[in-house]
């Protein structure tokens, strides 16, 4: 009696979720048990204006593993199907990437012949220089060229059937880097025995590392999707993924949705510069939830924001256990997003709130936030923005050392991508730094807003304000001192406080670096 009703189990689910169509063998498409996708006579997405490019990049010296283009191509067009099933139960329509399709319908996969050896494209460094010489080869065959994002498969050269490597096996940026073996095949996955224990390790973690080719970063499912969806992709899915249920959350649903190759339109700005800021934030616990409420500024169109909650222990922010929330914009400048407290696995701890805006033109900005669990509550008001001031006819007057293109004026335009950075390149001079604000008014400050942008190395540490209303006789208000961390620091000066000219002396700053840098300044 009981092939009768694993059976019933498997229709009812298919017929819930929707069977693709034209699949033969097709698993279950919630579960994450990939779709034996190999028969498909038309594709969605063959038209596409936007497609991924495959790469076979075969070293000097290292053969081409025999049958590697039917069976790359039917693994990749399995993933294709089971993104646009995943984005379509997330409210995103059946997008997925496009791929470069020939006559008899398996993926154009690019082979490059390298004039290099397998030495010079190791583990460590070596998707760096593929990343070079593959940009230097669009160059010259830019009809080879689909989007900005490229999948680069190379042939293993670890010399064992049974455990291949040796090679770039990550994301870059919008490269991946992925192997290939005599055995990695569809037909594997799902199965018991030495190959089927490949295929998940393999081709899961192909399918993972180009989640991040196509721009998603790492996420957990939240506590409720364990048990009735399984393992999130972006998380621990390169080891579940064909042999229990894994899926794609609706965050990185989200980052997909705002990726080149998941797009049919034609643009000359794809991942061009933004100008986007937080104007307010606010975070609370009410009812069991985190709010995270605020409004922003942008040039280009916010599609899509995500909220990430990210554990944050002393040795390091790993980022696979991060629980994420996405939601749509409110009108063109506000953010509302509820986080259940019953979603998160610990509530204790420091945990890292990482907020993202996705714009039209697939361009991210991120702001990142710390805050820790006490008794269970979590003391989420520390992201709490004041309402600060920068005007515009605010100057820099005066500043120890700057790069050409990283000025002090930087810090006043309220951008966390655009700073000010001490000389790094030429020279490196040592603390102390300074520079010097001129406001061009009297008028009285209740104190300092500091912004950080997210590379945190070398961020000001310990600091005086001096204040002046003529450009001299400077007269000291206090020693200070910042945190490393991105949230905005507030510095409360004393009442009255009415200088016109105000002096920052860097003292020193995190971590053994003679540089600083800051993003934002401000007063309020």
């Amino acid at each position: 009696m009981k092939k009768p009703i694993i059976l019933l189990i498997i229709l009812a689910t298919l017929t819930f979720y929707g069977c693709p169509k034209n699949i033969q063998n097709a698993k279950d498409t919630t579960s994450g048990v990939n779709l034996k996708n190999t028969t498909r006579t038309d594709n969605e997405w063959r038209n596409q204006a936007n497609k991924l490019n495959v790469i076979y990049w075969v070293p000097k010296g290292v053969d081409t593993v025999p049958g590697y283009s039917k069976r790359i191509s039917d693994i990749l067009l399995d993933f294709q199907e089971y993104c646009a099933n995943y984005m379509e139960k997330e409210g995103f329509g059946r997008k997925s990437f496009g791929l470069d399709l020939k006559e008899n319908n398996q993926v154009n996969i690019i082979t490059i012949y390298s004039k290099n050896g397998k030495e010079t494209y190791p583990y460590r460094g070596g998707g760096s220089v593929i990343n070079k010489e593959l940009q230097a080869y669009f160059i010259e065959n830019p009809d080879k060229k689909h989007s900005d994002h490229s999948l680069v498969i190379l042939p293993s050269i670890s010399g064992d059937p049974l455990n291949p490597g040796g090679v770039p096996f990550y994301g870059l940026g919008t490269f991946c880097y992925a192997l290939d073996y005599p055995e990695m095949k569809l037909e594997h996955l799902g199965t018991s025995g030495k190959y089927g224990a490949l295929a998940t390790k393999w081709i899961g973690g192909l399918y993972h590392e180009l989640g991040h080719g196509l721009n998603a970063p790492h996420n957990s499912e939240k506590k409720s999707e364990r048990d009735s969806k399984g393992t999130a992709l972006m998380g621990a899915g390169n080891y579940t993924y064909g042999k229990s249920p894994t899926f794609i959350t609706g965050a990185t649903a989200a980052t997909f949705s705002n990726s080149q190759a998941f797009s049919n339109q034609v643009r000359s700005d794809w991942y061009g510069p933004t100008k986007n800021k937080l104007t307010q934030l606010k975070g609370k616990v009410e009812g069991e939830k985190i709010i995270v409420s605020g409004n922003f500024e942008s040039d280009v169109s916010v599609t899509d924001i995500v909220v990430w909650h990210d554990p944050y222990p002393a040795g390091g922010n790993k980022d696979y256990d991060a629980i994420a929330w996405n939601t749509k914009p409110i009108g063109t400048d506000s953010l509302y997003i509820e986080n259940s407290l019953s979603e998160f696995f610990k509530l204790e701890d420091e945990y890292q709130l990482r907020i993202r805006f996705y714009h039209e033109n697939g361009t991210q900005n991120t702001y990142s936030y710390e805050y820790e669990f006490k008794n269970g509550v979590p003391n989420i008001e520390v992201i709490d923005s004041k309402k600060t001031i920068h005007p515009t006819n605010w100057k820099i007057i005066e500043v120890n050392s700057q790069e050409e293109d990283e000025p002090a004026s930087n810090i006043l335009d309220g951008y966390q991508d655009t700073f000010w950075h001490t000389e790094y390149r030429n020279s490196l001079p040592n603390y102390p730094h300074y520079f010097v604000l001129d406001r061009n008014e009297t008028t009285a400050i209740n104190g300092f807003a500091f912004g950080n942008r997210d590379n945190l190395n070398g961020v000001i540490k310990d600091f005086e304000i001096w204040g002046s209303n003529t450009n001299n006789n400077w007269e000291k208000i206090g020693d200070y001192s910042l945190k490393r961390q991105q949230n905005h620091q507030f510095i409360d000066l004393p009442d009255n406080t009415t200088y016109r000219y105000f002096k920052i002396k860097i003292i020193n700053g995190h971590g053994d670096f003679k540089y600083t840098h800051l993003a934002v300044l401000a007063t309020y």
